[in-house]
């Protein structure tokens, strides 16, 4: 089998975003890994190697059941490496962007831009698992502005491809989120000059970016809420993925560290807040909602991407060509994330209608790796 990636090594986009945030430890716990065989095996195999780096997750409720700590981020990737090497999957991966999908009698063929050109591939079976970041989404603002402010607004996936993009990011700024990504920018920027965050809601703190009924293992609970889940119909389902996940959020133990921010004024929040006009002549000038004017030498929207088959340069010529019924932007797979009868199947964010609301997570990635593997 092949691997192909644009970046050429694994869990490489990974290390960037974590090396641009700065983020120590992982929001999801312990048992959310790669590892499709053991839940406890990160656990087993750091205990082997006398590896202790976690974070405590004291802040989860009294009764709760399951998971209550976080791997350090280099504890993860060391565990990774590891399955790398086991699974001797570095013989597999290969450096190439896929431009298209052509099915064809039995098979597909991959159409595959390379270092060297242009070349098809042929492969009996494809497994599209990219992650969200194909589509990312913009405030209403954005899409009135000029070319000049268009060369100056970054989204957050702009300094996770471009890491040292952070170093020179200087001065007073603003940051538009509501989620972990926003607060970890603060966290990371403020130390440079002065920061508004806006938050189009009210701030909101959560251990995970599930509502915990979806994390808690006791007995019957989870388990059931599966359950329920997959008797829905499709657009249920939908209706449950959008409230489960309930937009952006931070962690307890981040919001302690904006709260600190806020005590020493280089981070001042603004709650149900949105930016009415931007215009850039050397630097920011922002109208808000509140009818206040705010000036600044940078402005980044942390803002997440919006999963839309039809908006996808690569998923939507397939739907042109075999088409399936869509539900919020989402195809309607089979119960092994297959593309109507062709030997193709899909993972990630764009199987939500059949995954759940955790689809995008790595215990996601798990279920769906067990619902292809059969085929």
């Amino acid at each position: 089998f092949v691997v192909m990636d644009a970046s050429g090594a694994w869990m490489k986009r990974w290390r960037q975003q974590f090396e641009a945030l700065g983020i120590e430890f992982l929001r999801s716990h312990d048992g959310m890994h790669p590892d499709a065989f053991s839940h406890t095996s990160l656990a087993v195999w750091a205990a082997s190697n006398e590896r202790n780096d976690y974070l405590a997750l004291d802040n989860l409720p009294e009764g709760f059941h399951g998971h209550t700590r976080a791997p350090s981020n280099k504890l993860m990737l060391d565990f990774c490496d590891h399955l790398v090497k086991m699974g001797g999957l570095q013989d597999h991966l290969y450096q190439g962007e896929v431009q298209s999908l052509e099915p064809c009698g039995s098979g597909v063929n991959v159409i595959v831009d390379s270092s060297s050109g242009t070349e098809k591939m042929y492969a009996k079976h494809v497994v599209l698992a990219r992650g969200p970041t194909w589509n990312r989404q913009w405030p209403s603002f954005y899409k009135t502005l000029d070319s000049a402010a268009l060369a100056e607004i970054y989204h957050a996936w702009d300094l996770f491809d471009k890491p040292d993009r952070m170093k020179k990011i200087q001065g007073r700024g603003v940051i538009v989120g509501g989620g972990l990504t926003s607060a970890h920018l603060c966290a990371q920027l403020a130390e440079s000059g002065s920061i508004d965050l806006l938050i189009r809601r009210k701030r909101s703190m959560k251990q995970y970016d599930l509502d915990l009924s979806w994390m808690n293992t006791s007995e019957g609970n989870r388990r059931q809420l599966r359950h329920n889940f997959e008797q829905a119909s499709v657009e249920e389902r939908a209706a449950v993925n959008k409230a489960v996940r309930d937009g952006g959020s931070i962690t307890p133990e981040l919001s302690l560290v904006i709260s600190e921010l806020e005590k020493k004024g280089l981070v001042k929040v603004h709650e149900f807040t949105e930016i009415v006009s931007a215009s850039w002549h050397g630097c920011w000038s922002l109208i808000l909602n509140s009818e206040e004017v705010v000036t600044a030498d940078y402005l980044i929207c942390a803002t997440g991407t919006h999963v839309d088959i039809s908006e996808d340069p690569l998923l939507s010529t397939l739907q042109d060509a075999h088409p399936l019924r869509i539900v919020a932007g989402l195809p309607v797979l089979s119960e092994h994330l297959q593309w109507g009868e062709l030997p193709i199947h899909v993972m990630g964010n764009t199987a939500a209608l059949e995954l759940g609301p955790d689809a995008v997570n790595m215990t996601g990635a798990m279920r769906g790796a067990f619902r292809i593997w059969p085929v």
